[in-house]
């Protein structure tokens, strides 16, 4: 028992060389996957509260090491199902003055129900790419969230052809 605390004590003094922030905050996403230059032709004509997903976002930080999690929902149509999703990613950091760059992996999964719904639960793999602007106490953040499987081939997909959920959020550091 001594020899796991002391394994213990070890794993995490690294992380006590960096302070532990906490930001949670709301967020929200295009829930359809689009690639980076679509964004700039996205019009508003068509779009319908079922186009997005409404969450919360919540980021551990120690120094540039970071752990998030991505709570969504999406509502339905009269054809397809509400759907809730938790994406979670660890990653690392970079800060510089009052901005803040992160790359994470992890996974997530999806639940679906109602309207027809035929697969109740999805899981999968993600990447995300976060950046924000830190203001004092409050971080406006942009992400891209790609699905991935965990495969070399898949992640340079990711990056090469990237097609991905893209959101804001508005975080408090607690």
């Amino acid at each position: 028992m001594k020899k796991l605390g002391i394994v213990i004590l070890l794993l995490a003094i690294p992380f006590m060389a960096f302070s532990l922030d906490l930001y949670v905050g709301p967020t929200a996403y295009y829930a359809s996957a689009i690639q980076p230059q679509s964004v700039k032709n996205l019009s508003s004509s068509g779009l319908s509260l079922s186009d997005f997903a409404v969450g919360g976002d919540a980021r551990l930080i120690a120094g540039p090491l970071w752990g998030g999690v991505v709570g969504l929902f999406q509502p339905g149509t009269s054809s397809l199902p509400n759907q809730v999703q938790f994406i979670l990613d660890a990653g690392v950091g970079l800060k510089l003055l009052f901005l803040r760059a992160a790359l994470g992996i992890g996974p997530d999964f999806g639940v679906a129900f109602g309207n027809g719904s035929t697969q109740a639960f999805r899981a999968g793999a993600n990447l995300r790419l976060t950046g924000d602007i830190l203001l004092g106490k409050v971080s406006l953040g942009l992400s891209w969230i790609s699905r991935v499987e965990f495969t070399q081939q898949s992640l340079t997909d990711a990056f090469t052809n990237p097609y991905g959920l893209l959101g804001v959020a508005v975080l408090f550091k607690m």
